[in-house]
Protein backbone atom coordinates (compact mmCIF):
# COMPACT_ATOMS: atom_id res chain seq x y z
CA UNK A 1 0.00 0.00 0.00
CA UNK A 2 1.26 3.46 -0.88
CA UNK A 3 0.18 6.53 1.11
CA UNK A 4 1.04 10.19 1.07
CA UNK A 5 3.10 10.94 4.16
CA UNK A 6 1.76 13.40 6.69
CA UNK A 7 2.15 14.31 10.34
CA UNK A 8 5.03 12.73 12.29
CA UNK A 9 5.99 10.41 9.43
CA UNK A 10 6.37 13.32 7.02
CA UNK A 11 8.36 15.23 9.63
CA UNK A 12 10.68 12.22 10.08
CA UNK A 13 11.10 11.94 6.32
CA UNK A 14 11.91 15.64 6.00
CA UNK A 15 14.48 15.49 8.81
CA UNK A 16 16.14 12.48 7.14
CA UNK A 17 15.88 13.95 3.64
CA UNK A 18 13.68 11.09 2.34
CA UNK A 19 11.10 11.43 -0.42
CA UNK A 20 9.94 7.86 0.25
CA UNK A 21 10.03 5.59 3.29
CA UNK A 22 9.03 1.96 3.74
CA UNK A 23 7.51 1.02 7.08
CA UNK A 24 7.68 -2.29 8.92
CA UNK A 25 3.87 -2.44 8.66
CA UNK A 26 4.12 -2.80 4.84
CA UNK A 27 3.11 0.74 3.95
CA UNK A 28 5.20 2.88 1.62
CA UNK A 29 4.96 6.57 2.45
CA UNK A 30 5.68 9.12 -0.24
CA UNK A 31 6.35 12.81 0.33
CA UNK A 32 3.68 15.02 -1.20
CA UNK A 33 4.41 15.45 -4.90
CA UNK A 34 6.32 12.15 -5.18
CA UNK A 35 3.34 9.77 -5.19
CA UNK A 36 3.66 9.08 -8.92
CA UNK A 37 7.47 8.85 -9.04
CA UNK A 38 7.85 5.35 -10.50
CA UNK A 39 11.59 5.11 -9.83
CA UNK A 40 11.04 5.95 -6.16
CA UNK A 41 8.15 3.49 -5.93
CA UNK A 42 10.38 0.74 -7.37
CA UNK A 43 13.08 1.70 -4.84
CA UNK A 44 10.68 1.45 -1.90
CA UNK A 45 9.07 -1.75 -3.23
CA UNK A 46 12.55 -3.27 -3.19
CA UNK A 47 12.79 -2.53 0.53
CA UNK A 48 9.48 -4.37 1.04
CA UNK A 49 10.88 -7.33 -0.88
CA UNK A 50 14.07 -7.24 1.21
CA UNK A 51 11.98 -7.37 4.39
CA UNK A 52 9.96 -10.30 3.03
CA UNK A 53 13.10 -12.09 1.89
CA UNK A 54 15.17 -11.64 5.06
CA UNK A 55 12.44 -11.17 7.65
CA UNK A 56 11.81 -7.85 9.35
CA UNK A 57 14.03 -8.46 12.37
CA UNK A 58 17.03 -9.62 10.33
CA UNK A 59 16.43 -6.81 7.85
CA UNK A 60 16.54 -4.24 10.67
CA UNK A 61 19.72 -5.76 12.13
CA UNK A 62 21.49 -6.00 8.77
CA UNK A 63 20.32 -2.55 7.65
CA UNK A 64 21.65 -0.98 10.84
CA UNK A 65 24.93 -2.93 10.74
CA UNK A 66 25.51 -2.05 7.10
CA UNK A 67 24.58 1.57 7.74
CA UNK A 68 27.22 1.78 10.46
CA UNK A 69 29.79 -0.14 8.45
CA UNK A 70 29.29 1.27 4.94
CA UNK A 71 27.21 4.42 5.40
CA UNK A 72 23.85 5.12 3.80
CA UNK A 73 24.98 5.35 0.19
CA UNK A 74 26.95 2.09 0.16
CA UNK A 75 24.53 0.12 2.39
CA UNK A 76 23.92 -3.05 0.31
CA UNK A 77 20.15 -2.75 0.79
CA UNK A 78 20.25 0.80 -0.58
CA UNK A 79 22.54 -0.23 -3.46
CA UNK A 80 20.05 -2.95 -4.41
CA UNK A 81 17.09 -0.55 -4.11
CA UNK A 82 18.80 2.09 -6.27
CA UNK A 83 19.52 -0.56 -8.92
CA UNK A 84 15.78 -1.37 -8.97
CA UNK A 85 14.90 2.22 -9.79
CA UNK A 86 15.65 1.60 -13.47
CA UNK A 87 12.72 0.12 -15.45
Amino acid sequence: MIRTASGPILLYMKVCGFQGWTSFWNVIYMAPGYELNNALIRHEMTHLEQMRRDGKVLYAIKYTWWLLRYGYKMNPYEVEARAAEQP
